[in-house]
């Protein structure tokens, strides 16, 4: 356990309106369905729907797990102009909310991290929210670019709530989150860090990976994984995110944190 780092805080936003660590518990306790339809304000639904897979343009399934909100932010609360707000990915406004509520959870001013060597390190791979953007060259203004590049997922978080330790985004497609958190590990144990922001956020914002994977027959007509079951036929897209606040266990410990998990190390 010498080496275990304690999860001091925590907070997630999930498909089902599971938009605490509450909700998804009793979300998964009911054992509820959280799988929906793509919202109609997102796309035009009917323009980019066909039943074969072979039409090009056109997805055969817009069937997903989708998170509630996505096109609201309170700009001002995190000192964001309105004007920058709308160029930021909705990643990362999301990424902000939920760093904030992670702290509240575990009981953590964010003034008592300010200024020190906290280190932040993000999972994201999507870059919908900026690829939509380009199709609109004069709604661009000088904050497209921070606000559509995904380093800036893990350094805008440094930015706001003044951390001055290392900041990075990994990009391994879906295990982003799970190397994401192999960065803190060594942050934390080499001793560039004492506290470690780890999070991963991922939202579907265009028609266009839809349209992609199905051409790949990878998505599940049905809207089910069913995996491990002889009636496979794909997996079903899905968004959220989620945030932990990590220190060394024995750190933690003698800091009287709260200490909702333990990440153990295995070898």
């Amino acid at each position: 356990m010498a080496d275990s780092l304690a999860i001091v805080g925590y907070s997630c936003r999930f498909p089902g309106g599971a938009n605490s660590p509450e909700q998804f518990w009793e979300l998964l306790e009911a054992g509820r369905d959280a799988v929906t339809e793509i919202p109609d304000w997102r796309w035009d639904r009917r323009a980019f729907f066909h039943p074969n897979p072979l039409e090009p343009g056109k997805s055969y399934t817009f069937r997903a797990g989708v998170i509630e909100g996505v096109d609201r932010f309170d700009a001002e609360f995190f000192g964001i102009s309105p004007r920058e707000a709308i160029q930021i990915d909705p990643q990362q406004r999301l990424l902000l909310e939920l760093t904030w509520e992670a702290l509240e959870r575990g009981g953590i001013p964010p003034e008592r991290l300010a200024g020190t060597a906290c280190s932040v390190h993000i999972g994201i791979s999507a870059t919908d929210y900026g690829d939509i953007r380009q199709g609109d060259p004069e709604g661009g203004d000088a904050n497209f670019m921070t606000g559509s590049t995904l380093s800036i997922a893990a350094n805008r978080i440094s930015y706001v709530f003044d951390l001055h330790g290392p900041s990075s985004v990994t990009d391994t497609a879906c295990s982003s989150a799970l190397f994401a958190l192999n960065d803190a590990w060594q942050v934390l144990h080499a001793g560039k860090a004492e506290t470690a922001i780890v999070g991963a956020a991922h939202l579907l914002l265009s028609p266009f990976p839809f349209i992609g994977f199905s051409k790949a027959m990878m998505l599940s007509l049905h809207g089910q994984c069913r995996a491990f079951d002889a009636n496979a036929e794909g997996y079903v897209r899905g968004e959220g995110g989620g945030v932990l606040v990590l220190k060394k266990l024995a750190d933690a410990q003698r800091e009287g944190d709260t200490i909702f998990a333990v990440v153990r190390d295995q070898q």
